[in-house]
């Protein structure tokens, strides 16, 4: 073993989780029907024979049989992969061999280049899908259409341009609009008094500071261009955009792409683009299993009529691109037409698809889509462990997961960065029934990136969630209104044991909107920090029969608008901002000794099942019990880091604690608009390990977010370096990527333009590549585990050898903790929980004993030396074929 660690960490993220999770295939395979072997190296004449292989992955589909077996060797394929069906007792099985990444690659290079005048070279070619879903690749990296104005390589960090107040709902005024024909350009708004929903319109005509489309929604005043709050537009699509290296413009009617290219020209630089929507197409397929494979520029669906799909450890990204955003077609709606549903756009065409009954989508990463990271649609799906991010950026209700059906599970993913929703249903496609659903045990953060009405956890609208449970959820760090939004009358949801901070508004939101909301409930669920209004609310219902609102913790009240028969019941809960939570800055919102919420609750039938004391505690976390964590146990599903004794100071003298007190409804606002200069100074307290920097300016700035600034670290405070990241945009969170891993005690962030008002900031978080072992490191969410099983909240008990791991962690501290329930029996000599550092018998960095008996426990020691830097982790048990169950760990100065 040691030495298949140490080679891991030399991979790639996505080839340490394919090399360390596909080496079982070859034995796998061998279990029943024909192995076939597929290598770049190999001939499609071939036997298929490890010595002698296929050429392509079709070749092996041509020949496999229920039961068979294709194992692709490391290599990039372009072809699409449309396997035939197995049985339910004979599954076909296409799987990475396990000695290297196995790309199915949906682009084609585009060469032929040729100078095409004024800056720009062209090349023709055809690109078969739509043009709606045209994408281009520039060295392996995502190349922007041509767009005004100009906006950086994030696409959740959006430069809009503002219209002047004269426009109209098909008419745009803007001074600031270049002298060009932007005929035929596509014009991408976000406008009115109340912009829930983005729209795309055609331009028909320009003139200076001018421009006329047509196309969009038109429902004013909430929805289009005019006298409004917001005004923002930008255009994309258009030849007289091209302006910056990398940008693209594809001429349909010639079959010509042009491009600005890089400084230098295109030599040595490799082009290529998007010919492929499906690069595994199992829409015609059941029981067919898919195991390890990346998808690069293209996407995976299976179809109405699939069943006993299992899609396993895919790495998908940029698997969705399109920049406009019609009216879903008739055909697609399970309502009546309207306008309104113009928020549908691109639901039923993007993302990763999991459709039909029985399919699976598991242990996977998905990245990089205009529009859904997932769907899941149909019944009895299931979608579970999967780290979904950089989605949805096109603003319309395309979430990291689409729920659409009924008996579907979703659990245990971590959901991250999306333009409007973490997980949504919109009736429009979905039709009103919702039942038997479980969403659980997932984390979802940084949502609503592009948009101000909505929230991590959506479902619109009409809904019967009948025998649907959402439960065990963290929502967080969202700029949105609320963490769990039940909008627009839908009824009988059961929400319990959910926690949220920094969401905004509320914790839960159940919108009666002048309507019915009958039915809901929520229970047992703590909210911390950043919650502004209610932690647990309905409101706006002329009928709220029914509802039930129990034994919740929050710091604001829980209130249920007093209609209906029976009455809504509000009891039961501790409001209070001291409730006795561990760290509710860093949404640790579990009990302490003492905490009046303990023994406090009410008993709820099929709620309060795991009483430890005289009565049910009040809150997610029961006191005594583990604690039960949320998303993914993959690379990269742990990045936060922790937030501890941070200050900031503004170099116009104004008090700027609140951009680092940790709740995201404190602002700080500057002094003067803005001028490139200004900037803001945060001490971190102590070095810290982070490649990401976010910025919050909250969801209601008026136009206050920075218009552009830069990011540079120092480890004494005097002594600042250039700038490791430069950020422009106009969005409600904007994102400093630095190149690398940086490791520093100050940030200075420092406005790079100037703009007409102060800048504002509400909240400034801090990324890793890999968890902060100053944070709690939760044992059931190690990255990698040797004989124990993980439940929901701890290992089982871990015998001598076996050993739990966090890849990356970055550490910085010598002062261990962790929380144990000792299994030790017959004397507790010699039984221990060793730290080792990269390996199951790395260097040993300090010893925790194991003894006694009766519960959890926390046990510290002081390591043999101050650990530094990121290393992987392994507790590894020592002693007994007994040891201990694990719940947590820390490690800190």
């Amino acid at each position: 073993m040691r030495r298949r660690d140490i080679r891991l960490k030399h991979l790639s993220v996505l080839a340490a989780v394919t090399a360390l999770l596909t080496f079982p295939v070859q034995a796998q395979a061998a279990q029943s029907g024909h192995t076939y072997h597929v290598a770049p190296r190999g001939s499609d004449h071939a036997h298929g024979t490890q010595a002698s292989p296929l050429r392509t992955i079709g070749a092996c589909l041509d020949r496999v049989r229920p039961g068979d077996t294709c194992l692709i060797h490391k290599g990039t394929y372009r072809e699409q992969v449309t396997p035939p069906s197995g049985t339910e007792g004979a599954p076909i099985t296409i799987a990475a061999y396990g000695d290297g990444p196995v790309t199915v690659d949906g682009t084609e290079k585009v060469t032929g280049w040729k100078d095409a005048g004024g800056g720009l070279i062209a090349a023709d070619t055809d690109l078969p899908p739509d043009p709606d879903f045209n994408a281009v690749f520039l060295d392996n990296t995502r190349a922007a259409e041509g767009r005004w104005p100009n906006s950086g390589a994030d696409p959740l960090n959006i430069t809009w341009a503002e219209a002047d107040t004269t426009s109209t709902d098909q008419h745009i005024d803007d001074t600031d609009l270049p002298d060009a024909d932007w005929t035929g350009a596509t014009v991408h708004l976000w406008a009115g008094s109340n912009p829930w929903a983005q729209q795309t319109g055609t331009a028909t005509a320009s003139a200076p500071g001018k421009l006329d489309f047509k196309g969009g929604n038109y429902r004013c005043t909430p929805l289009c261009m005019g006298n409004q709050p917001y005004r923002n537009y930008y255009l994309v699509g258009s030849k007289a955009a091209l302006d910056q290296p990398g940008e693209w413009y594809y001429d349909k009617t010639a079959h010509r792409l042009y491009l600005v290219p890089p400084k230098g020209g295109i030599a040595g630089h490799t082009v290529t683009a998007k010919h492929r929507l499906w690069g595994v197409d199992l829409s015609e397929s059941s029981y067919v299993t898919v195991r390890g494979l990346d998808l690069w520029g293209t996407s995976l669906r299976t179809g109405k009529s699939s069943t006993g799909v299992v899609v396993d450890r895919l790495h998908a990204t940029y698997i969705s691109e399109y920049s406009t955003l019609p009216m879903p077609p008739d055909s697609d709606l399970a309502i009546e037409p309207a306008e309104g549903h113009i928020v549908a756009s691109r639901i039923l065409d993007s993302g990763v698809q999991i459709l039909g009954t029985g399919n699976t989508l598991k242990n996977s990463e998905i990245a990089q889509s205009a529009g859904d990271g997932v769907l899941v649609r149909g019944a009895g799906n299931t979608v579970t462990n999967n780290y979904i991010h950089d989605v949805g950026w096109m603003g319309s209700y395309t979430p990291g997961i689409e729920i659409n059906g009924n008996g579907h599970t979703v659990t245990h993913n971590t959901i991250r960065r999306t333009g409007r929703a973490s997980i949504d249903t919109a009736y429009q496609i979905n039709g009103t029934e919702y039942r038997d659903n479980r969403i659980a045990y997932n984390d979802i953060s940084e949502a609503m990136r592009t948009s101000r009405d909505g929230s991590p956890f959506y479902v619109c609208c009409y809904l019967n969630g009948t025998g649907s449970s959402i439960d065990h959820n963290t929502a967080h760090d969202s700029s949105g209104q609320n963490g769990y939004y039940v909008d627009n009358y839908s009824g009988h949801f059961r929400l319990h044991h959910n926690v949220a901070w920094n969401t905004g508004a509320r914790g839960v939101y159940f919108n009666g909107h002048t309507g019915p909301s009958i039915a809901n409930e929520d229970h047992n669920s703590s909210y911390g920090v950043g919650i502004g209004t209610a932690s647990s609310a309905l409101g706006g219902a002329t009928d709220a029969s029914g509802s039930y609102l129990s034994n919740i913790i929050g710091p604001k009240p829980v209130t249920a608008s007093q209609t209906g028969n029976p009455l809504p019941v509000v009891r039961s809960n501790l409001i209070s901002d001291k409730p006795g939570y561990t760290d509710a800055v860093n949404g640790e919102l579990w009990l302490t000794p003492g905490s009046p919420a303990i023994d406090a609750g009410e008993v709820v039938d099929g709620i309060t099942t795991d009483t430890l004391g005289r009565a049910p505690d009040q809150g997610a976390y029961e006191y005594g019990a583990p604690i039960w964590s949320t998303g993914c146990d993959l690379p990269g599903c742990q990045q936060r880091v922790r937030h501890g004794n941070w200050s900031a100071t503004a170099s116009d003298g104004t008090d700027a604690a609140a951009t680092v007190d940790g709740d995201i409804n404190t602002r700080w606002t500057g002094a003067a608009p803005q001028a490139a200069g200004q900037s803001l100074t945060v001490d971190l307290g102590e070095s810290k390990t982070f490649n990401r920097l976010s910025l919050d300016a909250g969801r209601d700035t008026g136009g206050q977010q920075p218009y552009g600034f830069s990011a540079s670290v120092s480890r004494d405070g005097t002594q600042f370096g250039e700038p490791l990241a430069r950020v422009s945009g106009r969005s409600f969170t904007q994102d400093a990527v630095f190149p690398r891993q940086t490791t520093a005690r100050y940030i200075r962030i420092t406005l790079t333009t100037s703009g007409p008002t102060p800048w504002v900031v509400n909240d400034i978080r801090l990324y890793g590549d890999g968890p902060d072992a100053a944070s709690t490191l939760q044992a059931e969410k190690a990255t990698s585990v040797r004989g124990v099983e993980r439940g929901t909240a701890a290992t089982g008990v871990l015998g001598s050898g076996d050993w739990v791991a966090f890849r990356k962690a970055n550490i910085r501290g010598k002062h261990l903790t962790a929380r144990l329930d000792s299994a030790c029996t017959g004397g507790t000599r010699g039984c221990s929980l060793q730290l080792r550092l990269d390996a199951p018998d790395g260097p040993l960095a300090g010893v925790v004993p194991v003894a006694g008996s009766g519960g959890w426990q926390e046990q510290s020691v002081t390591l043999k030396r101050e650990v530094t830097g990121a290393h992987d982790l392994y507790i590894v048990a020592k002693g007994k074929t007994r040891v201990a169950a694990l719940d947590w760990l820390t490690i800190r100065p």
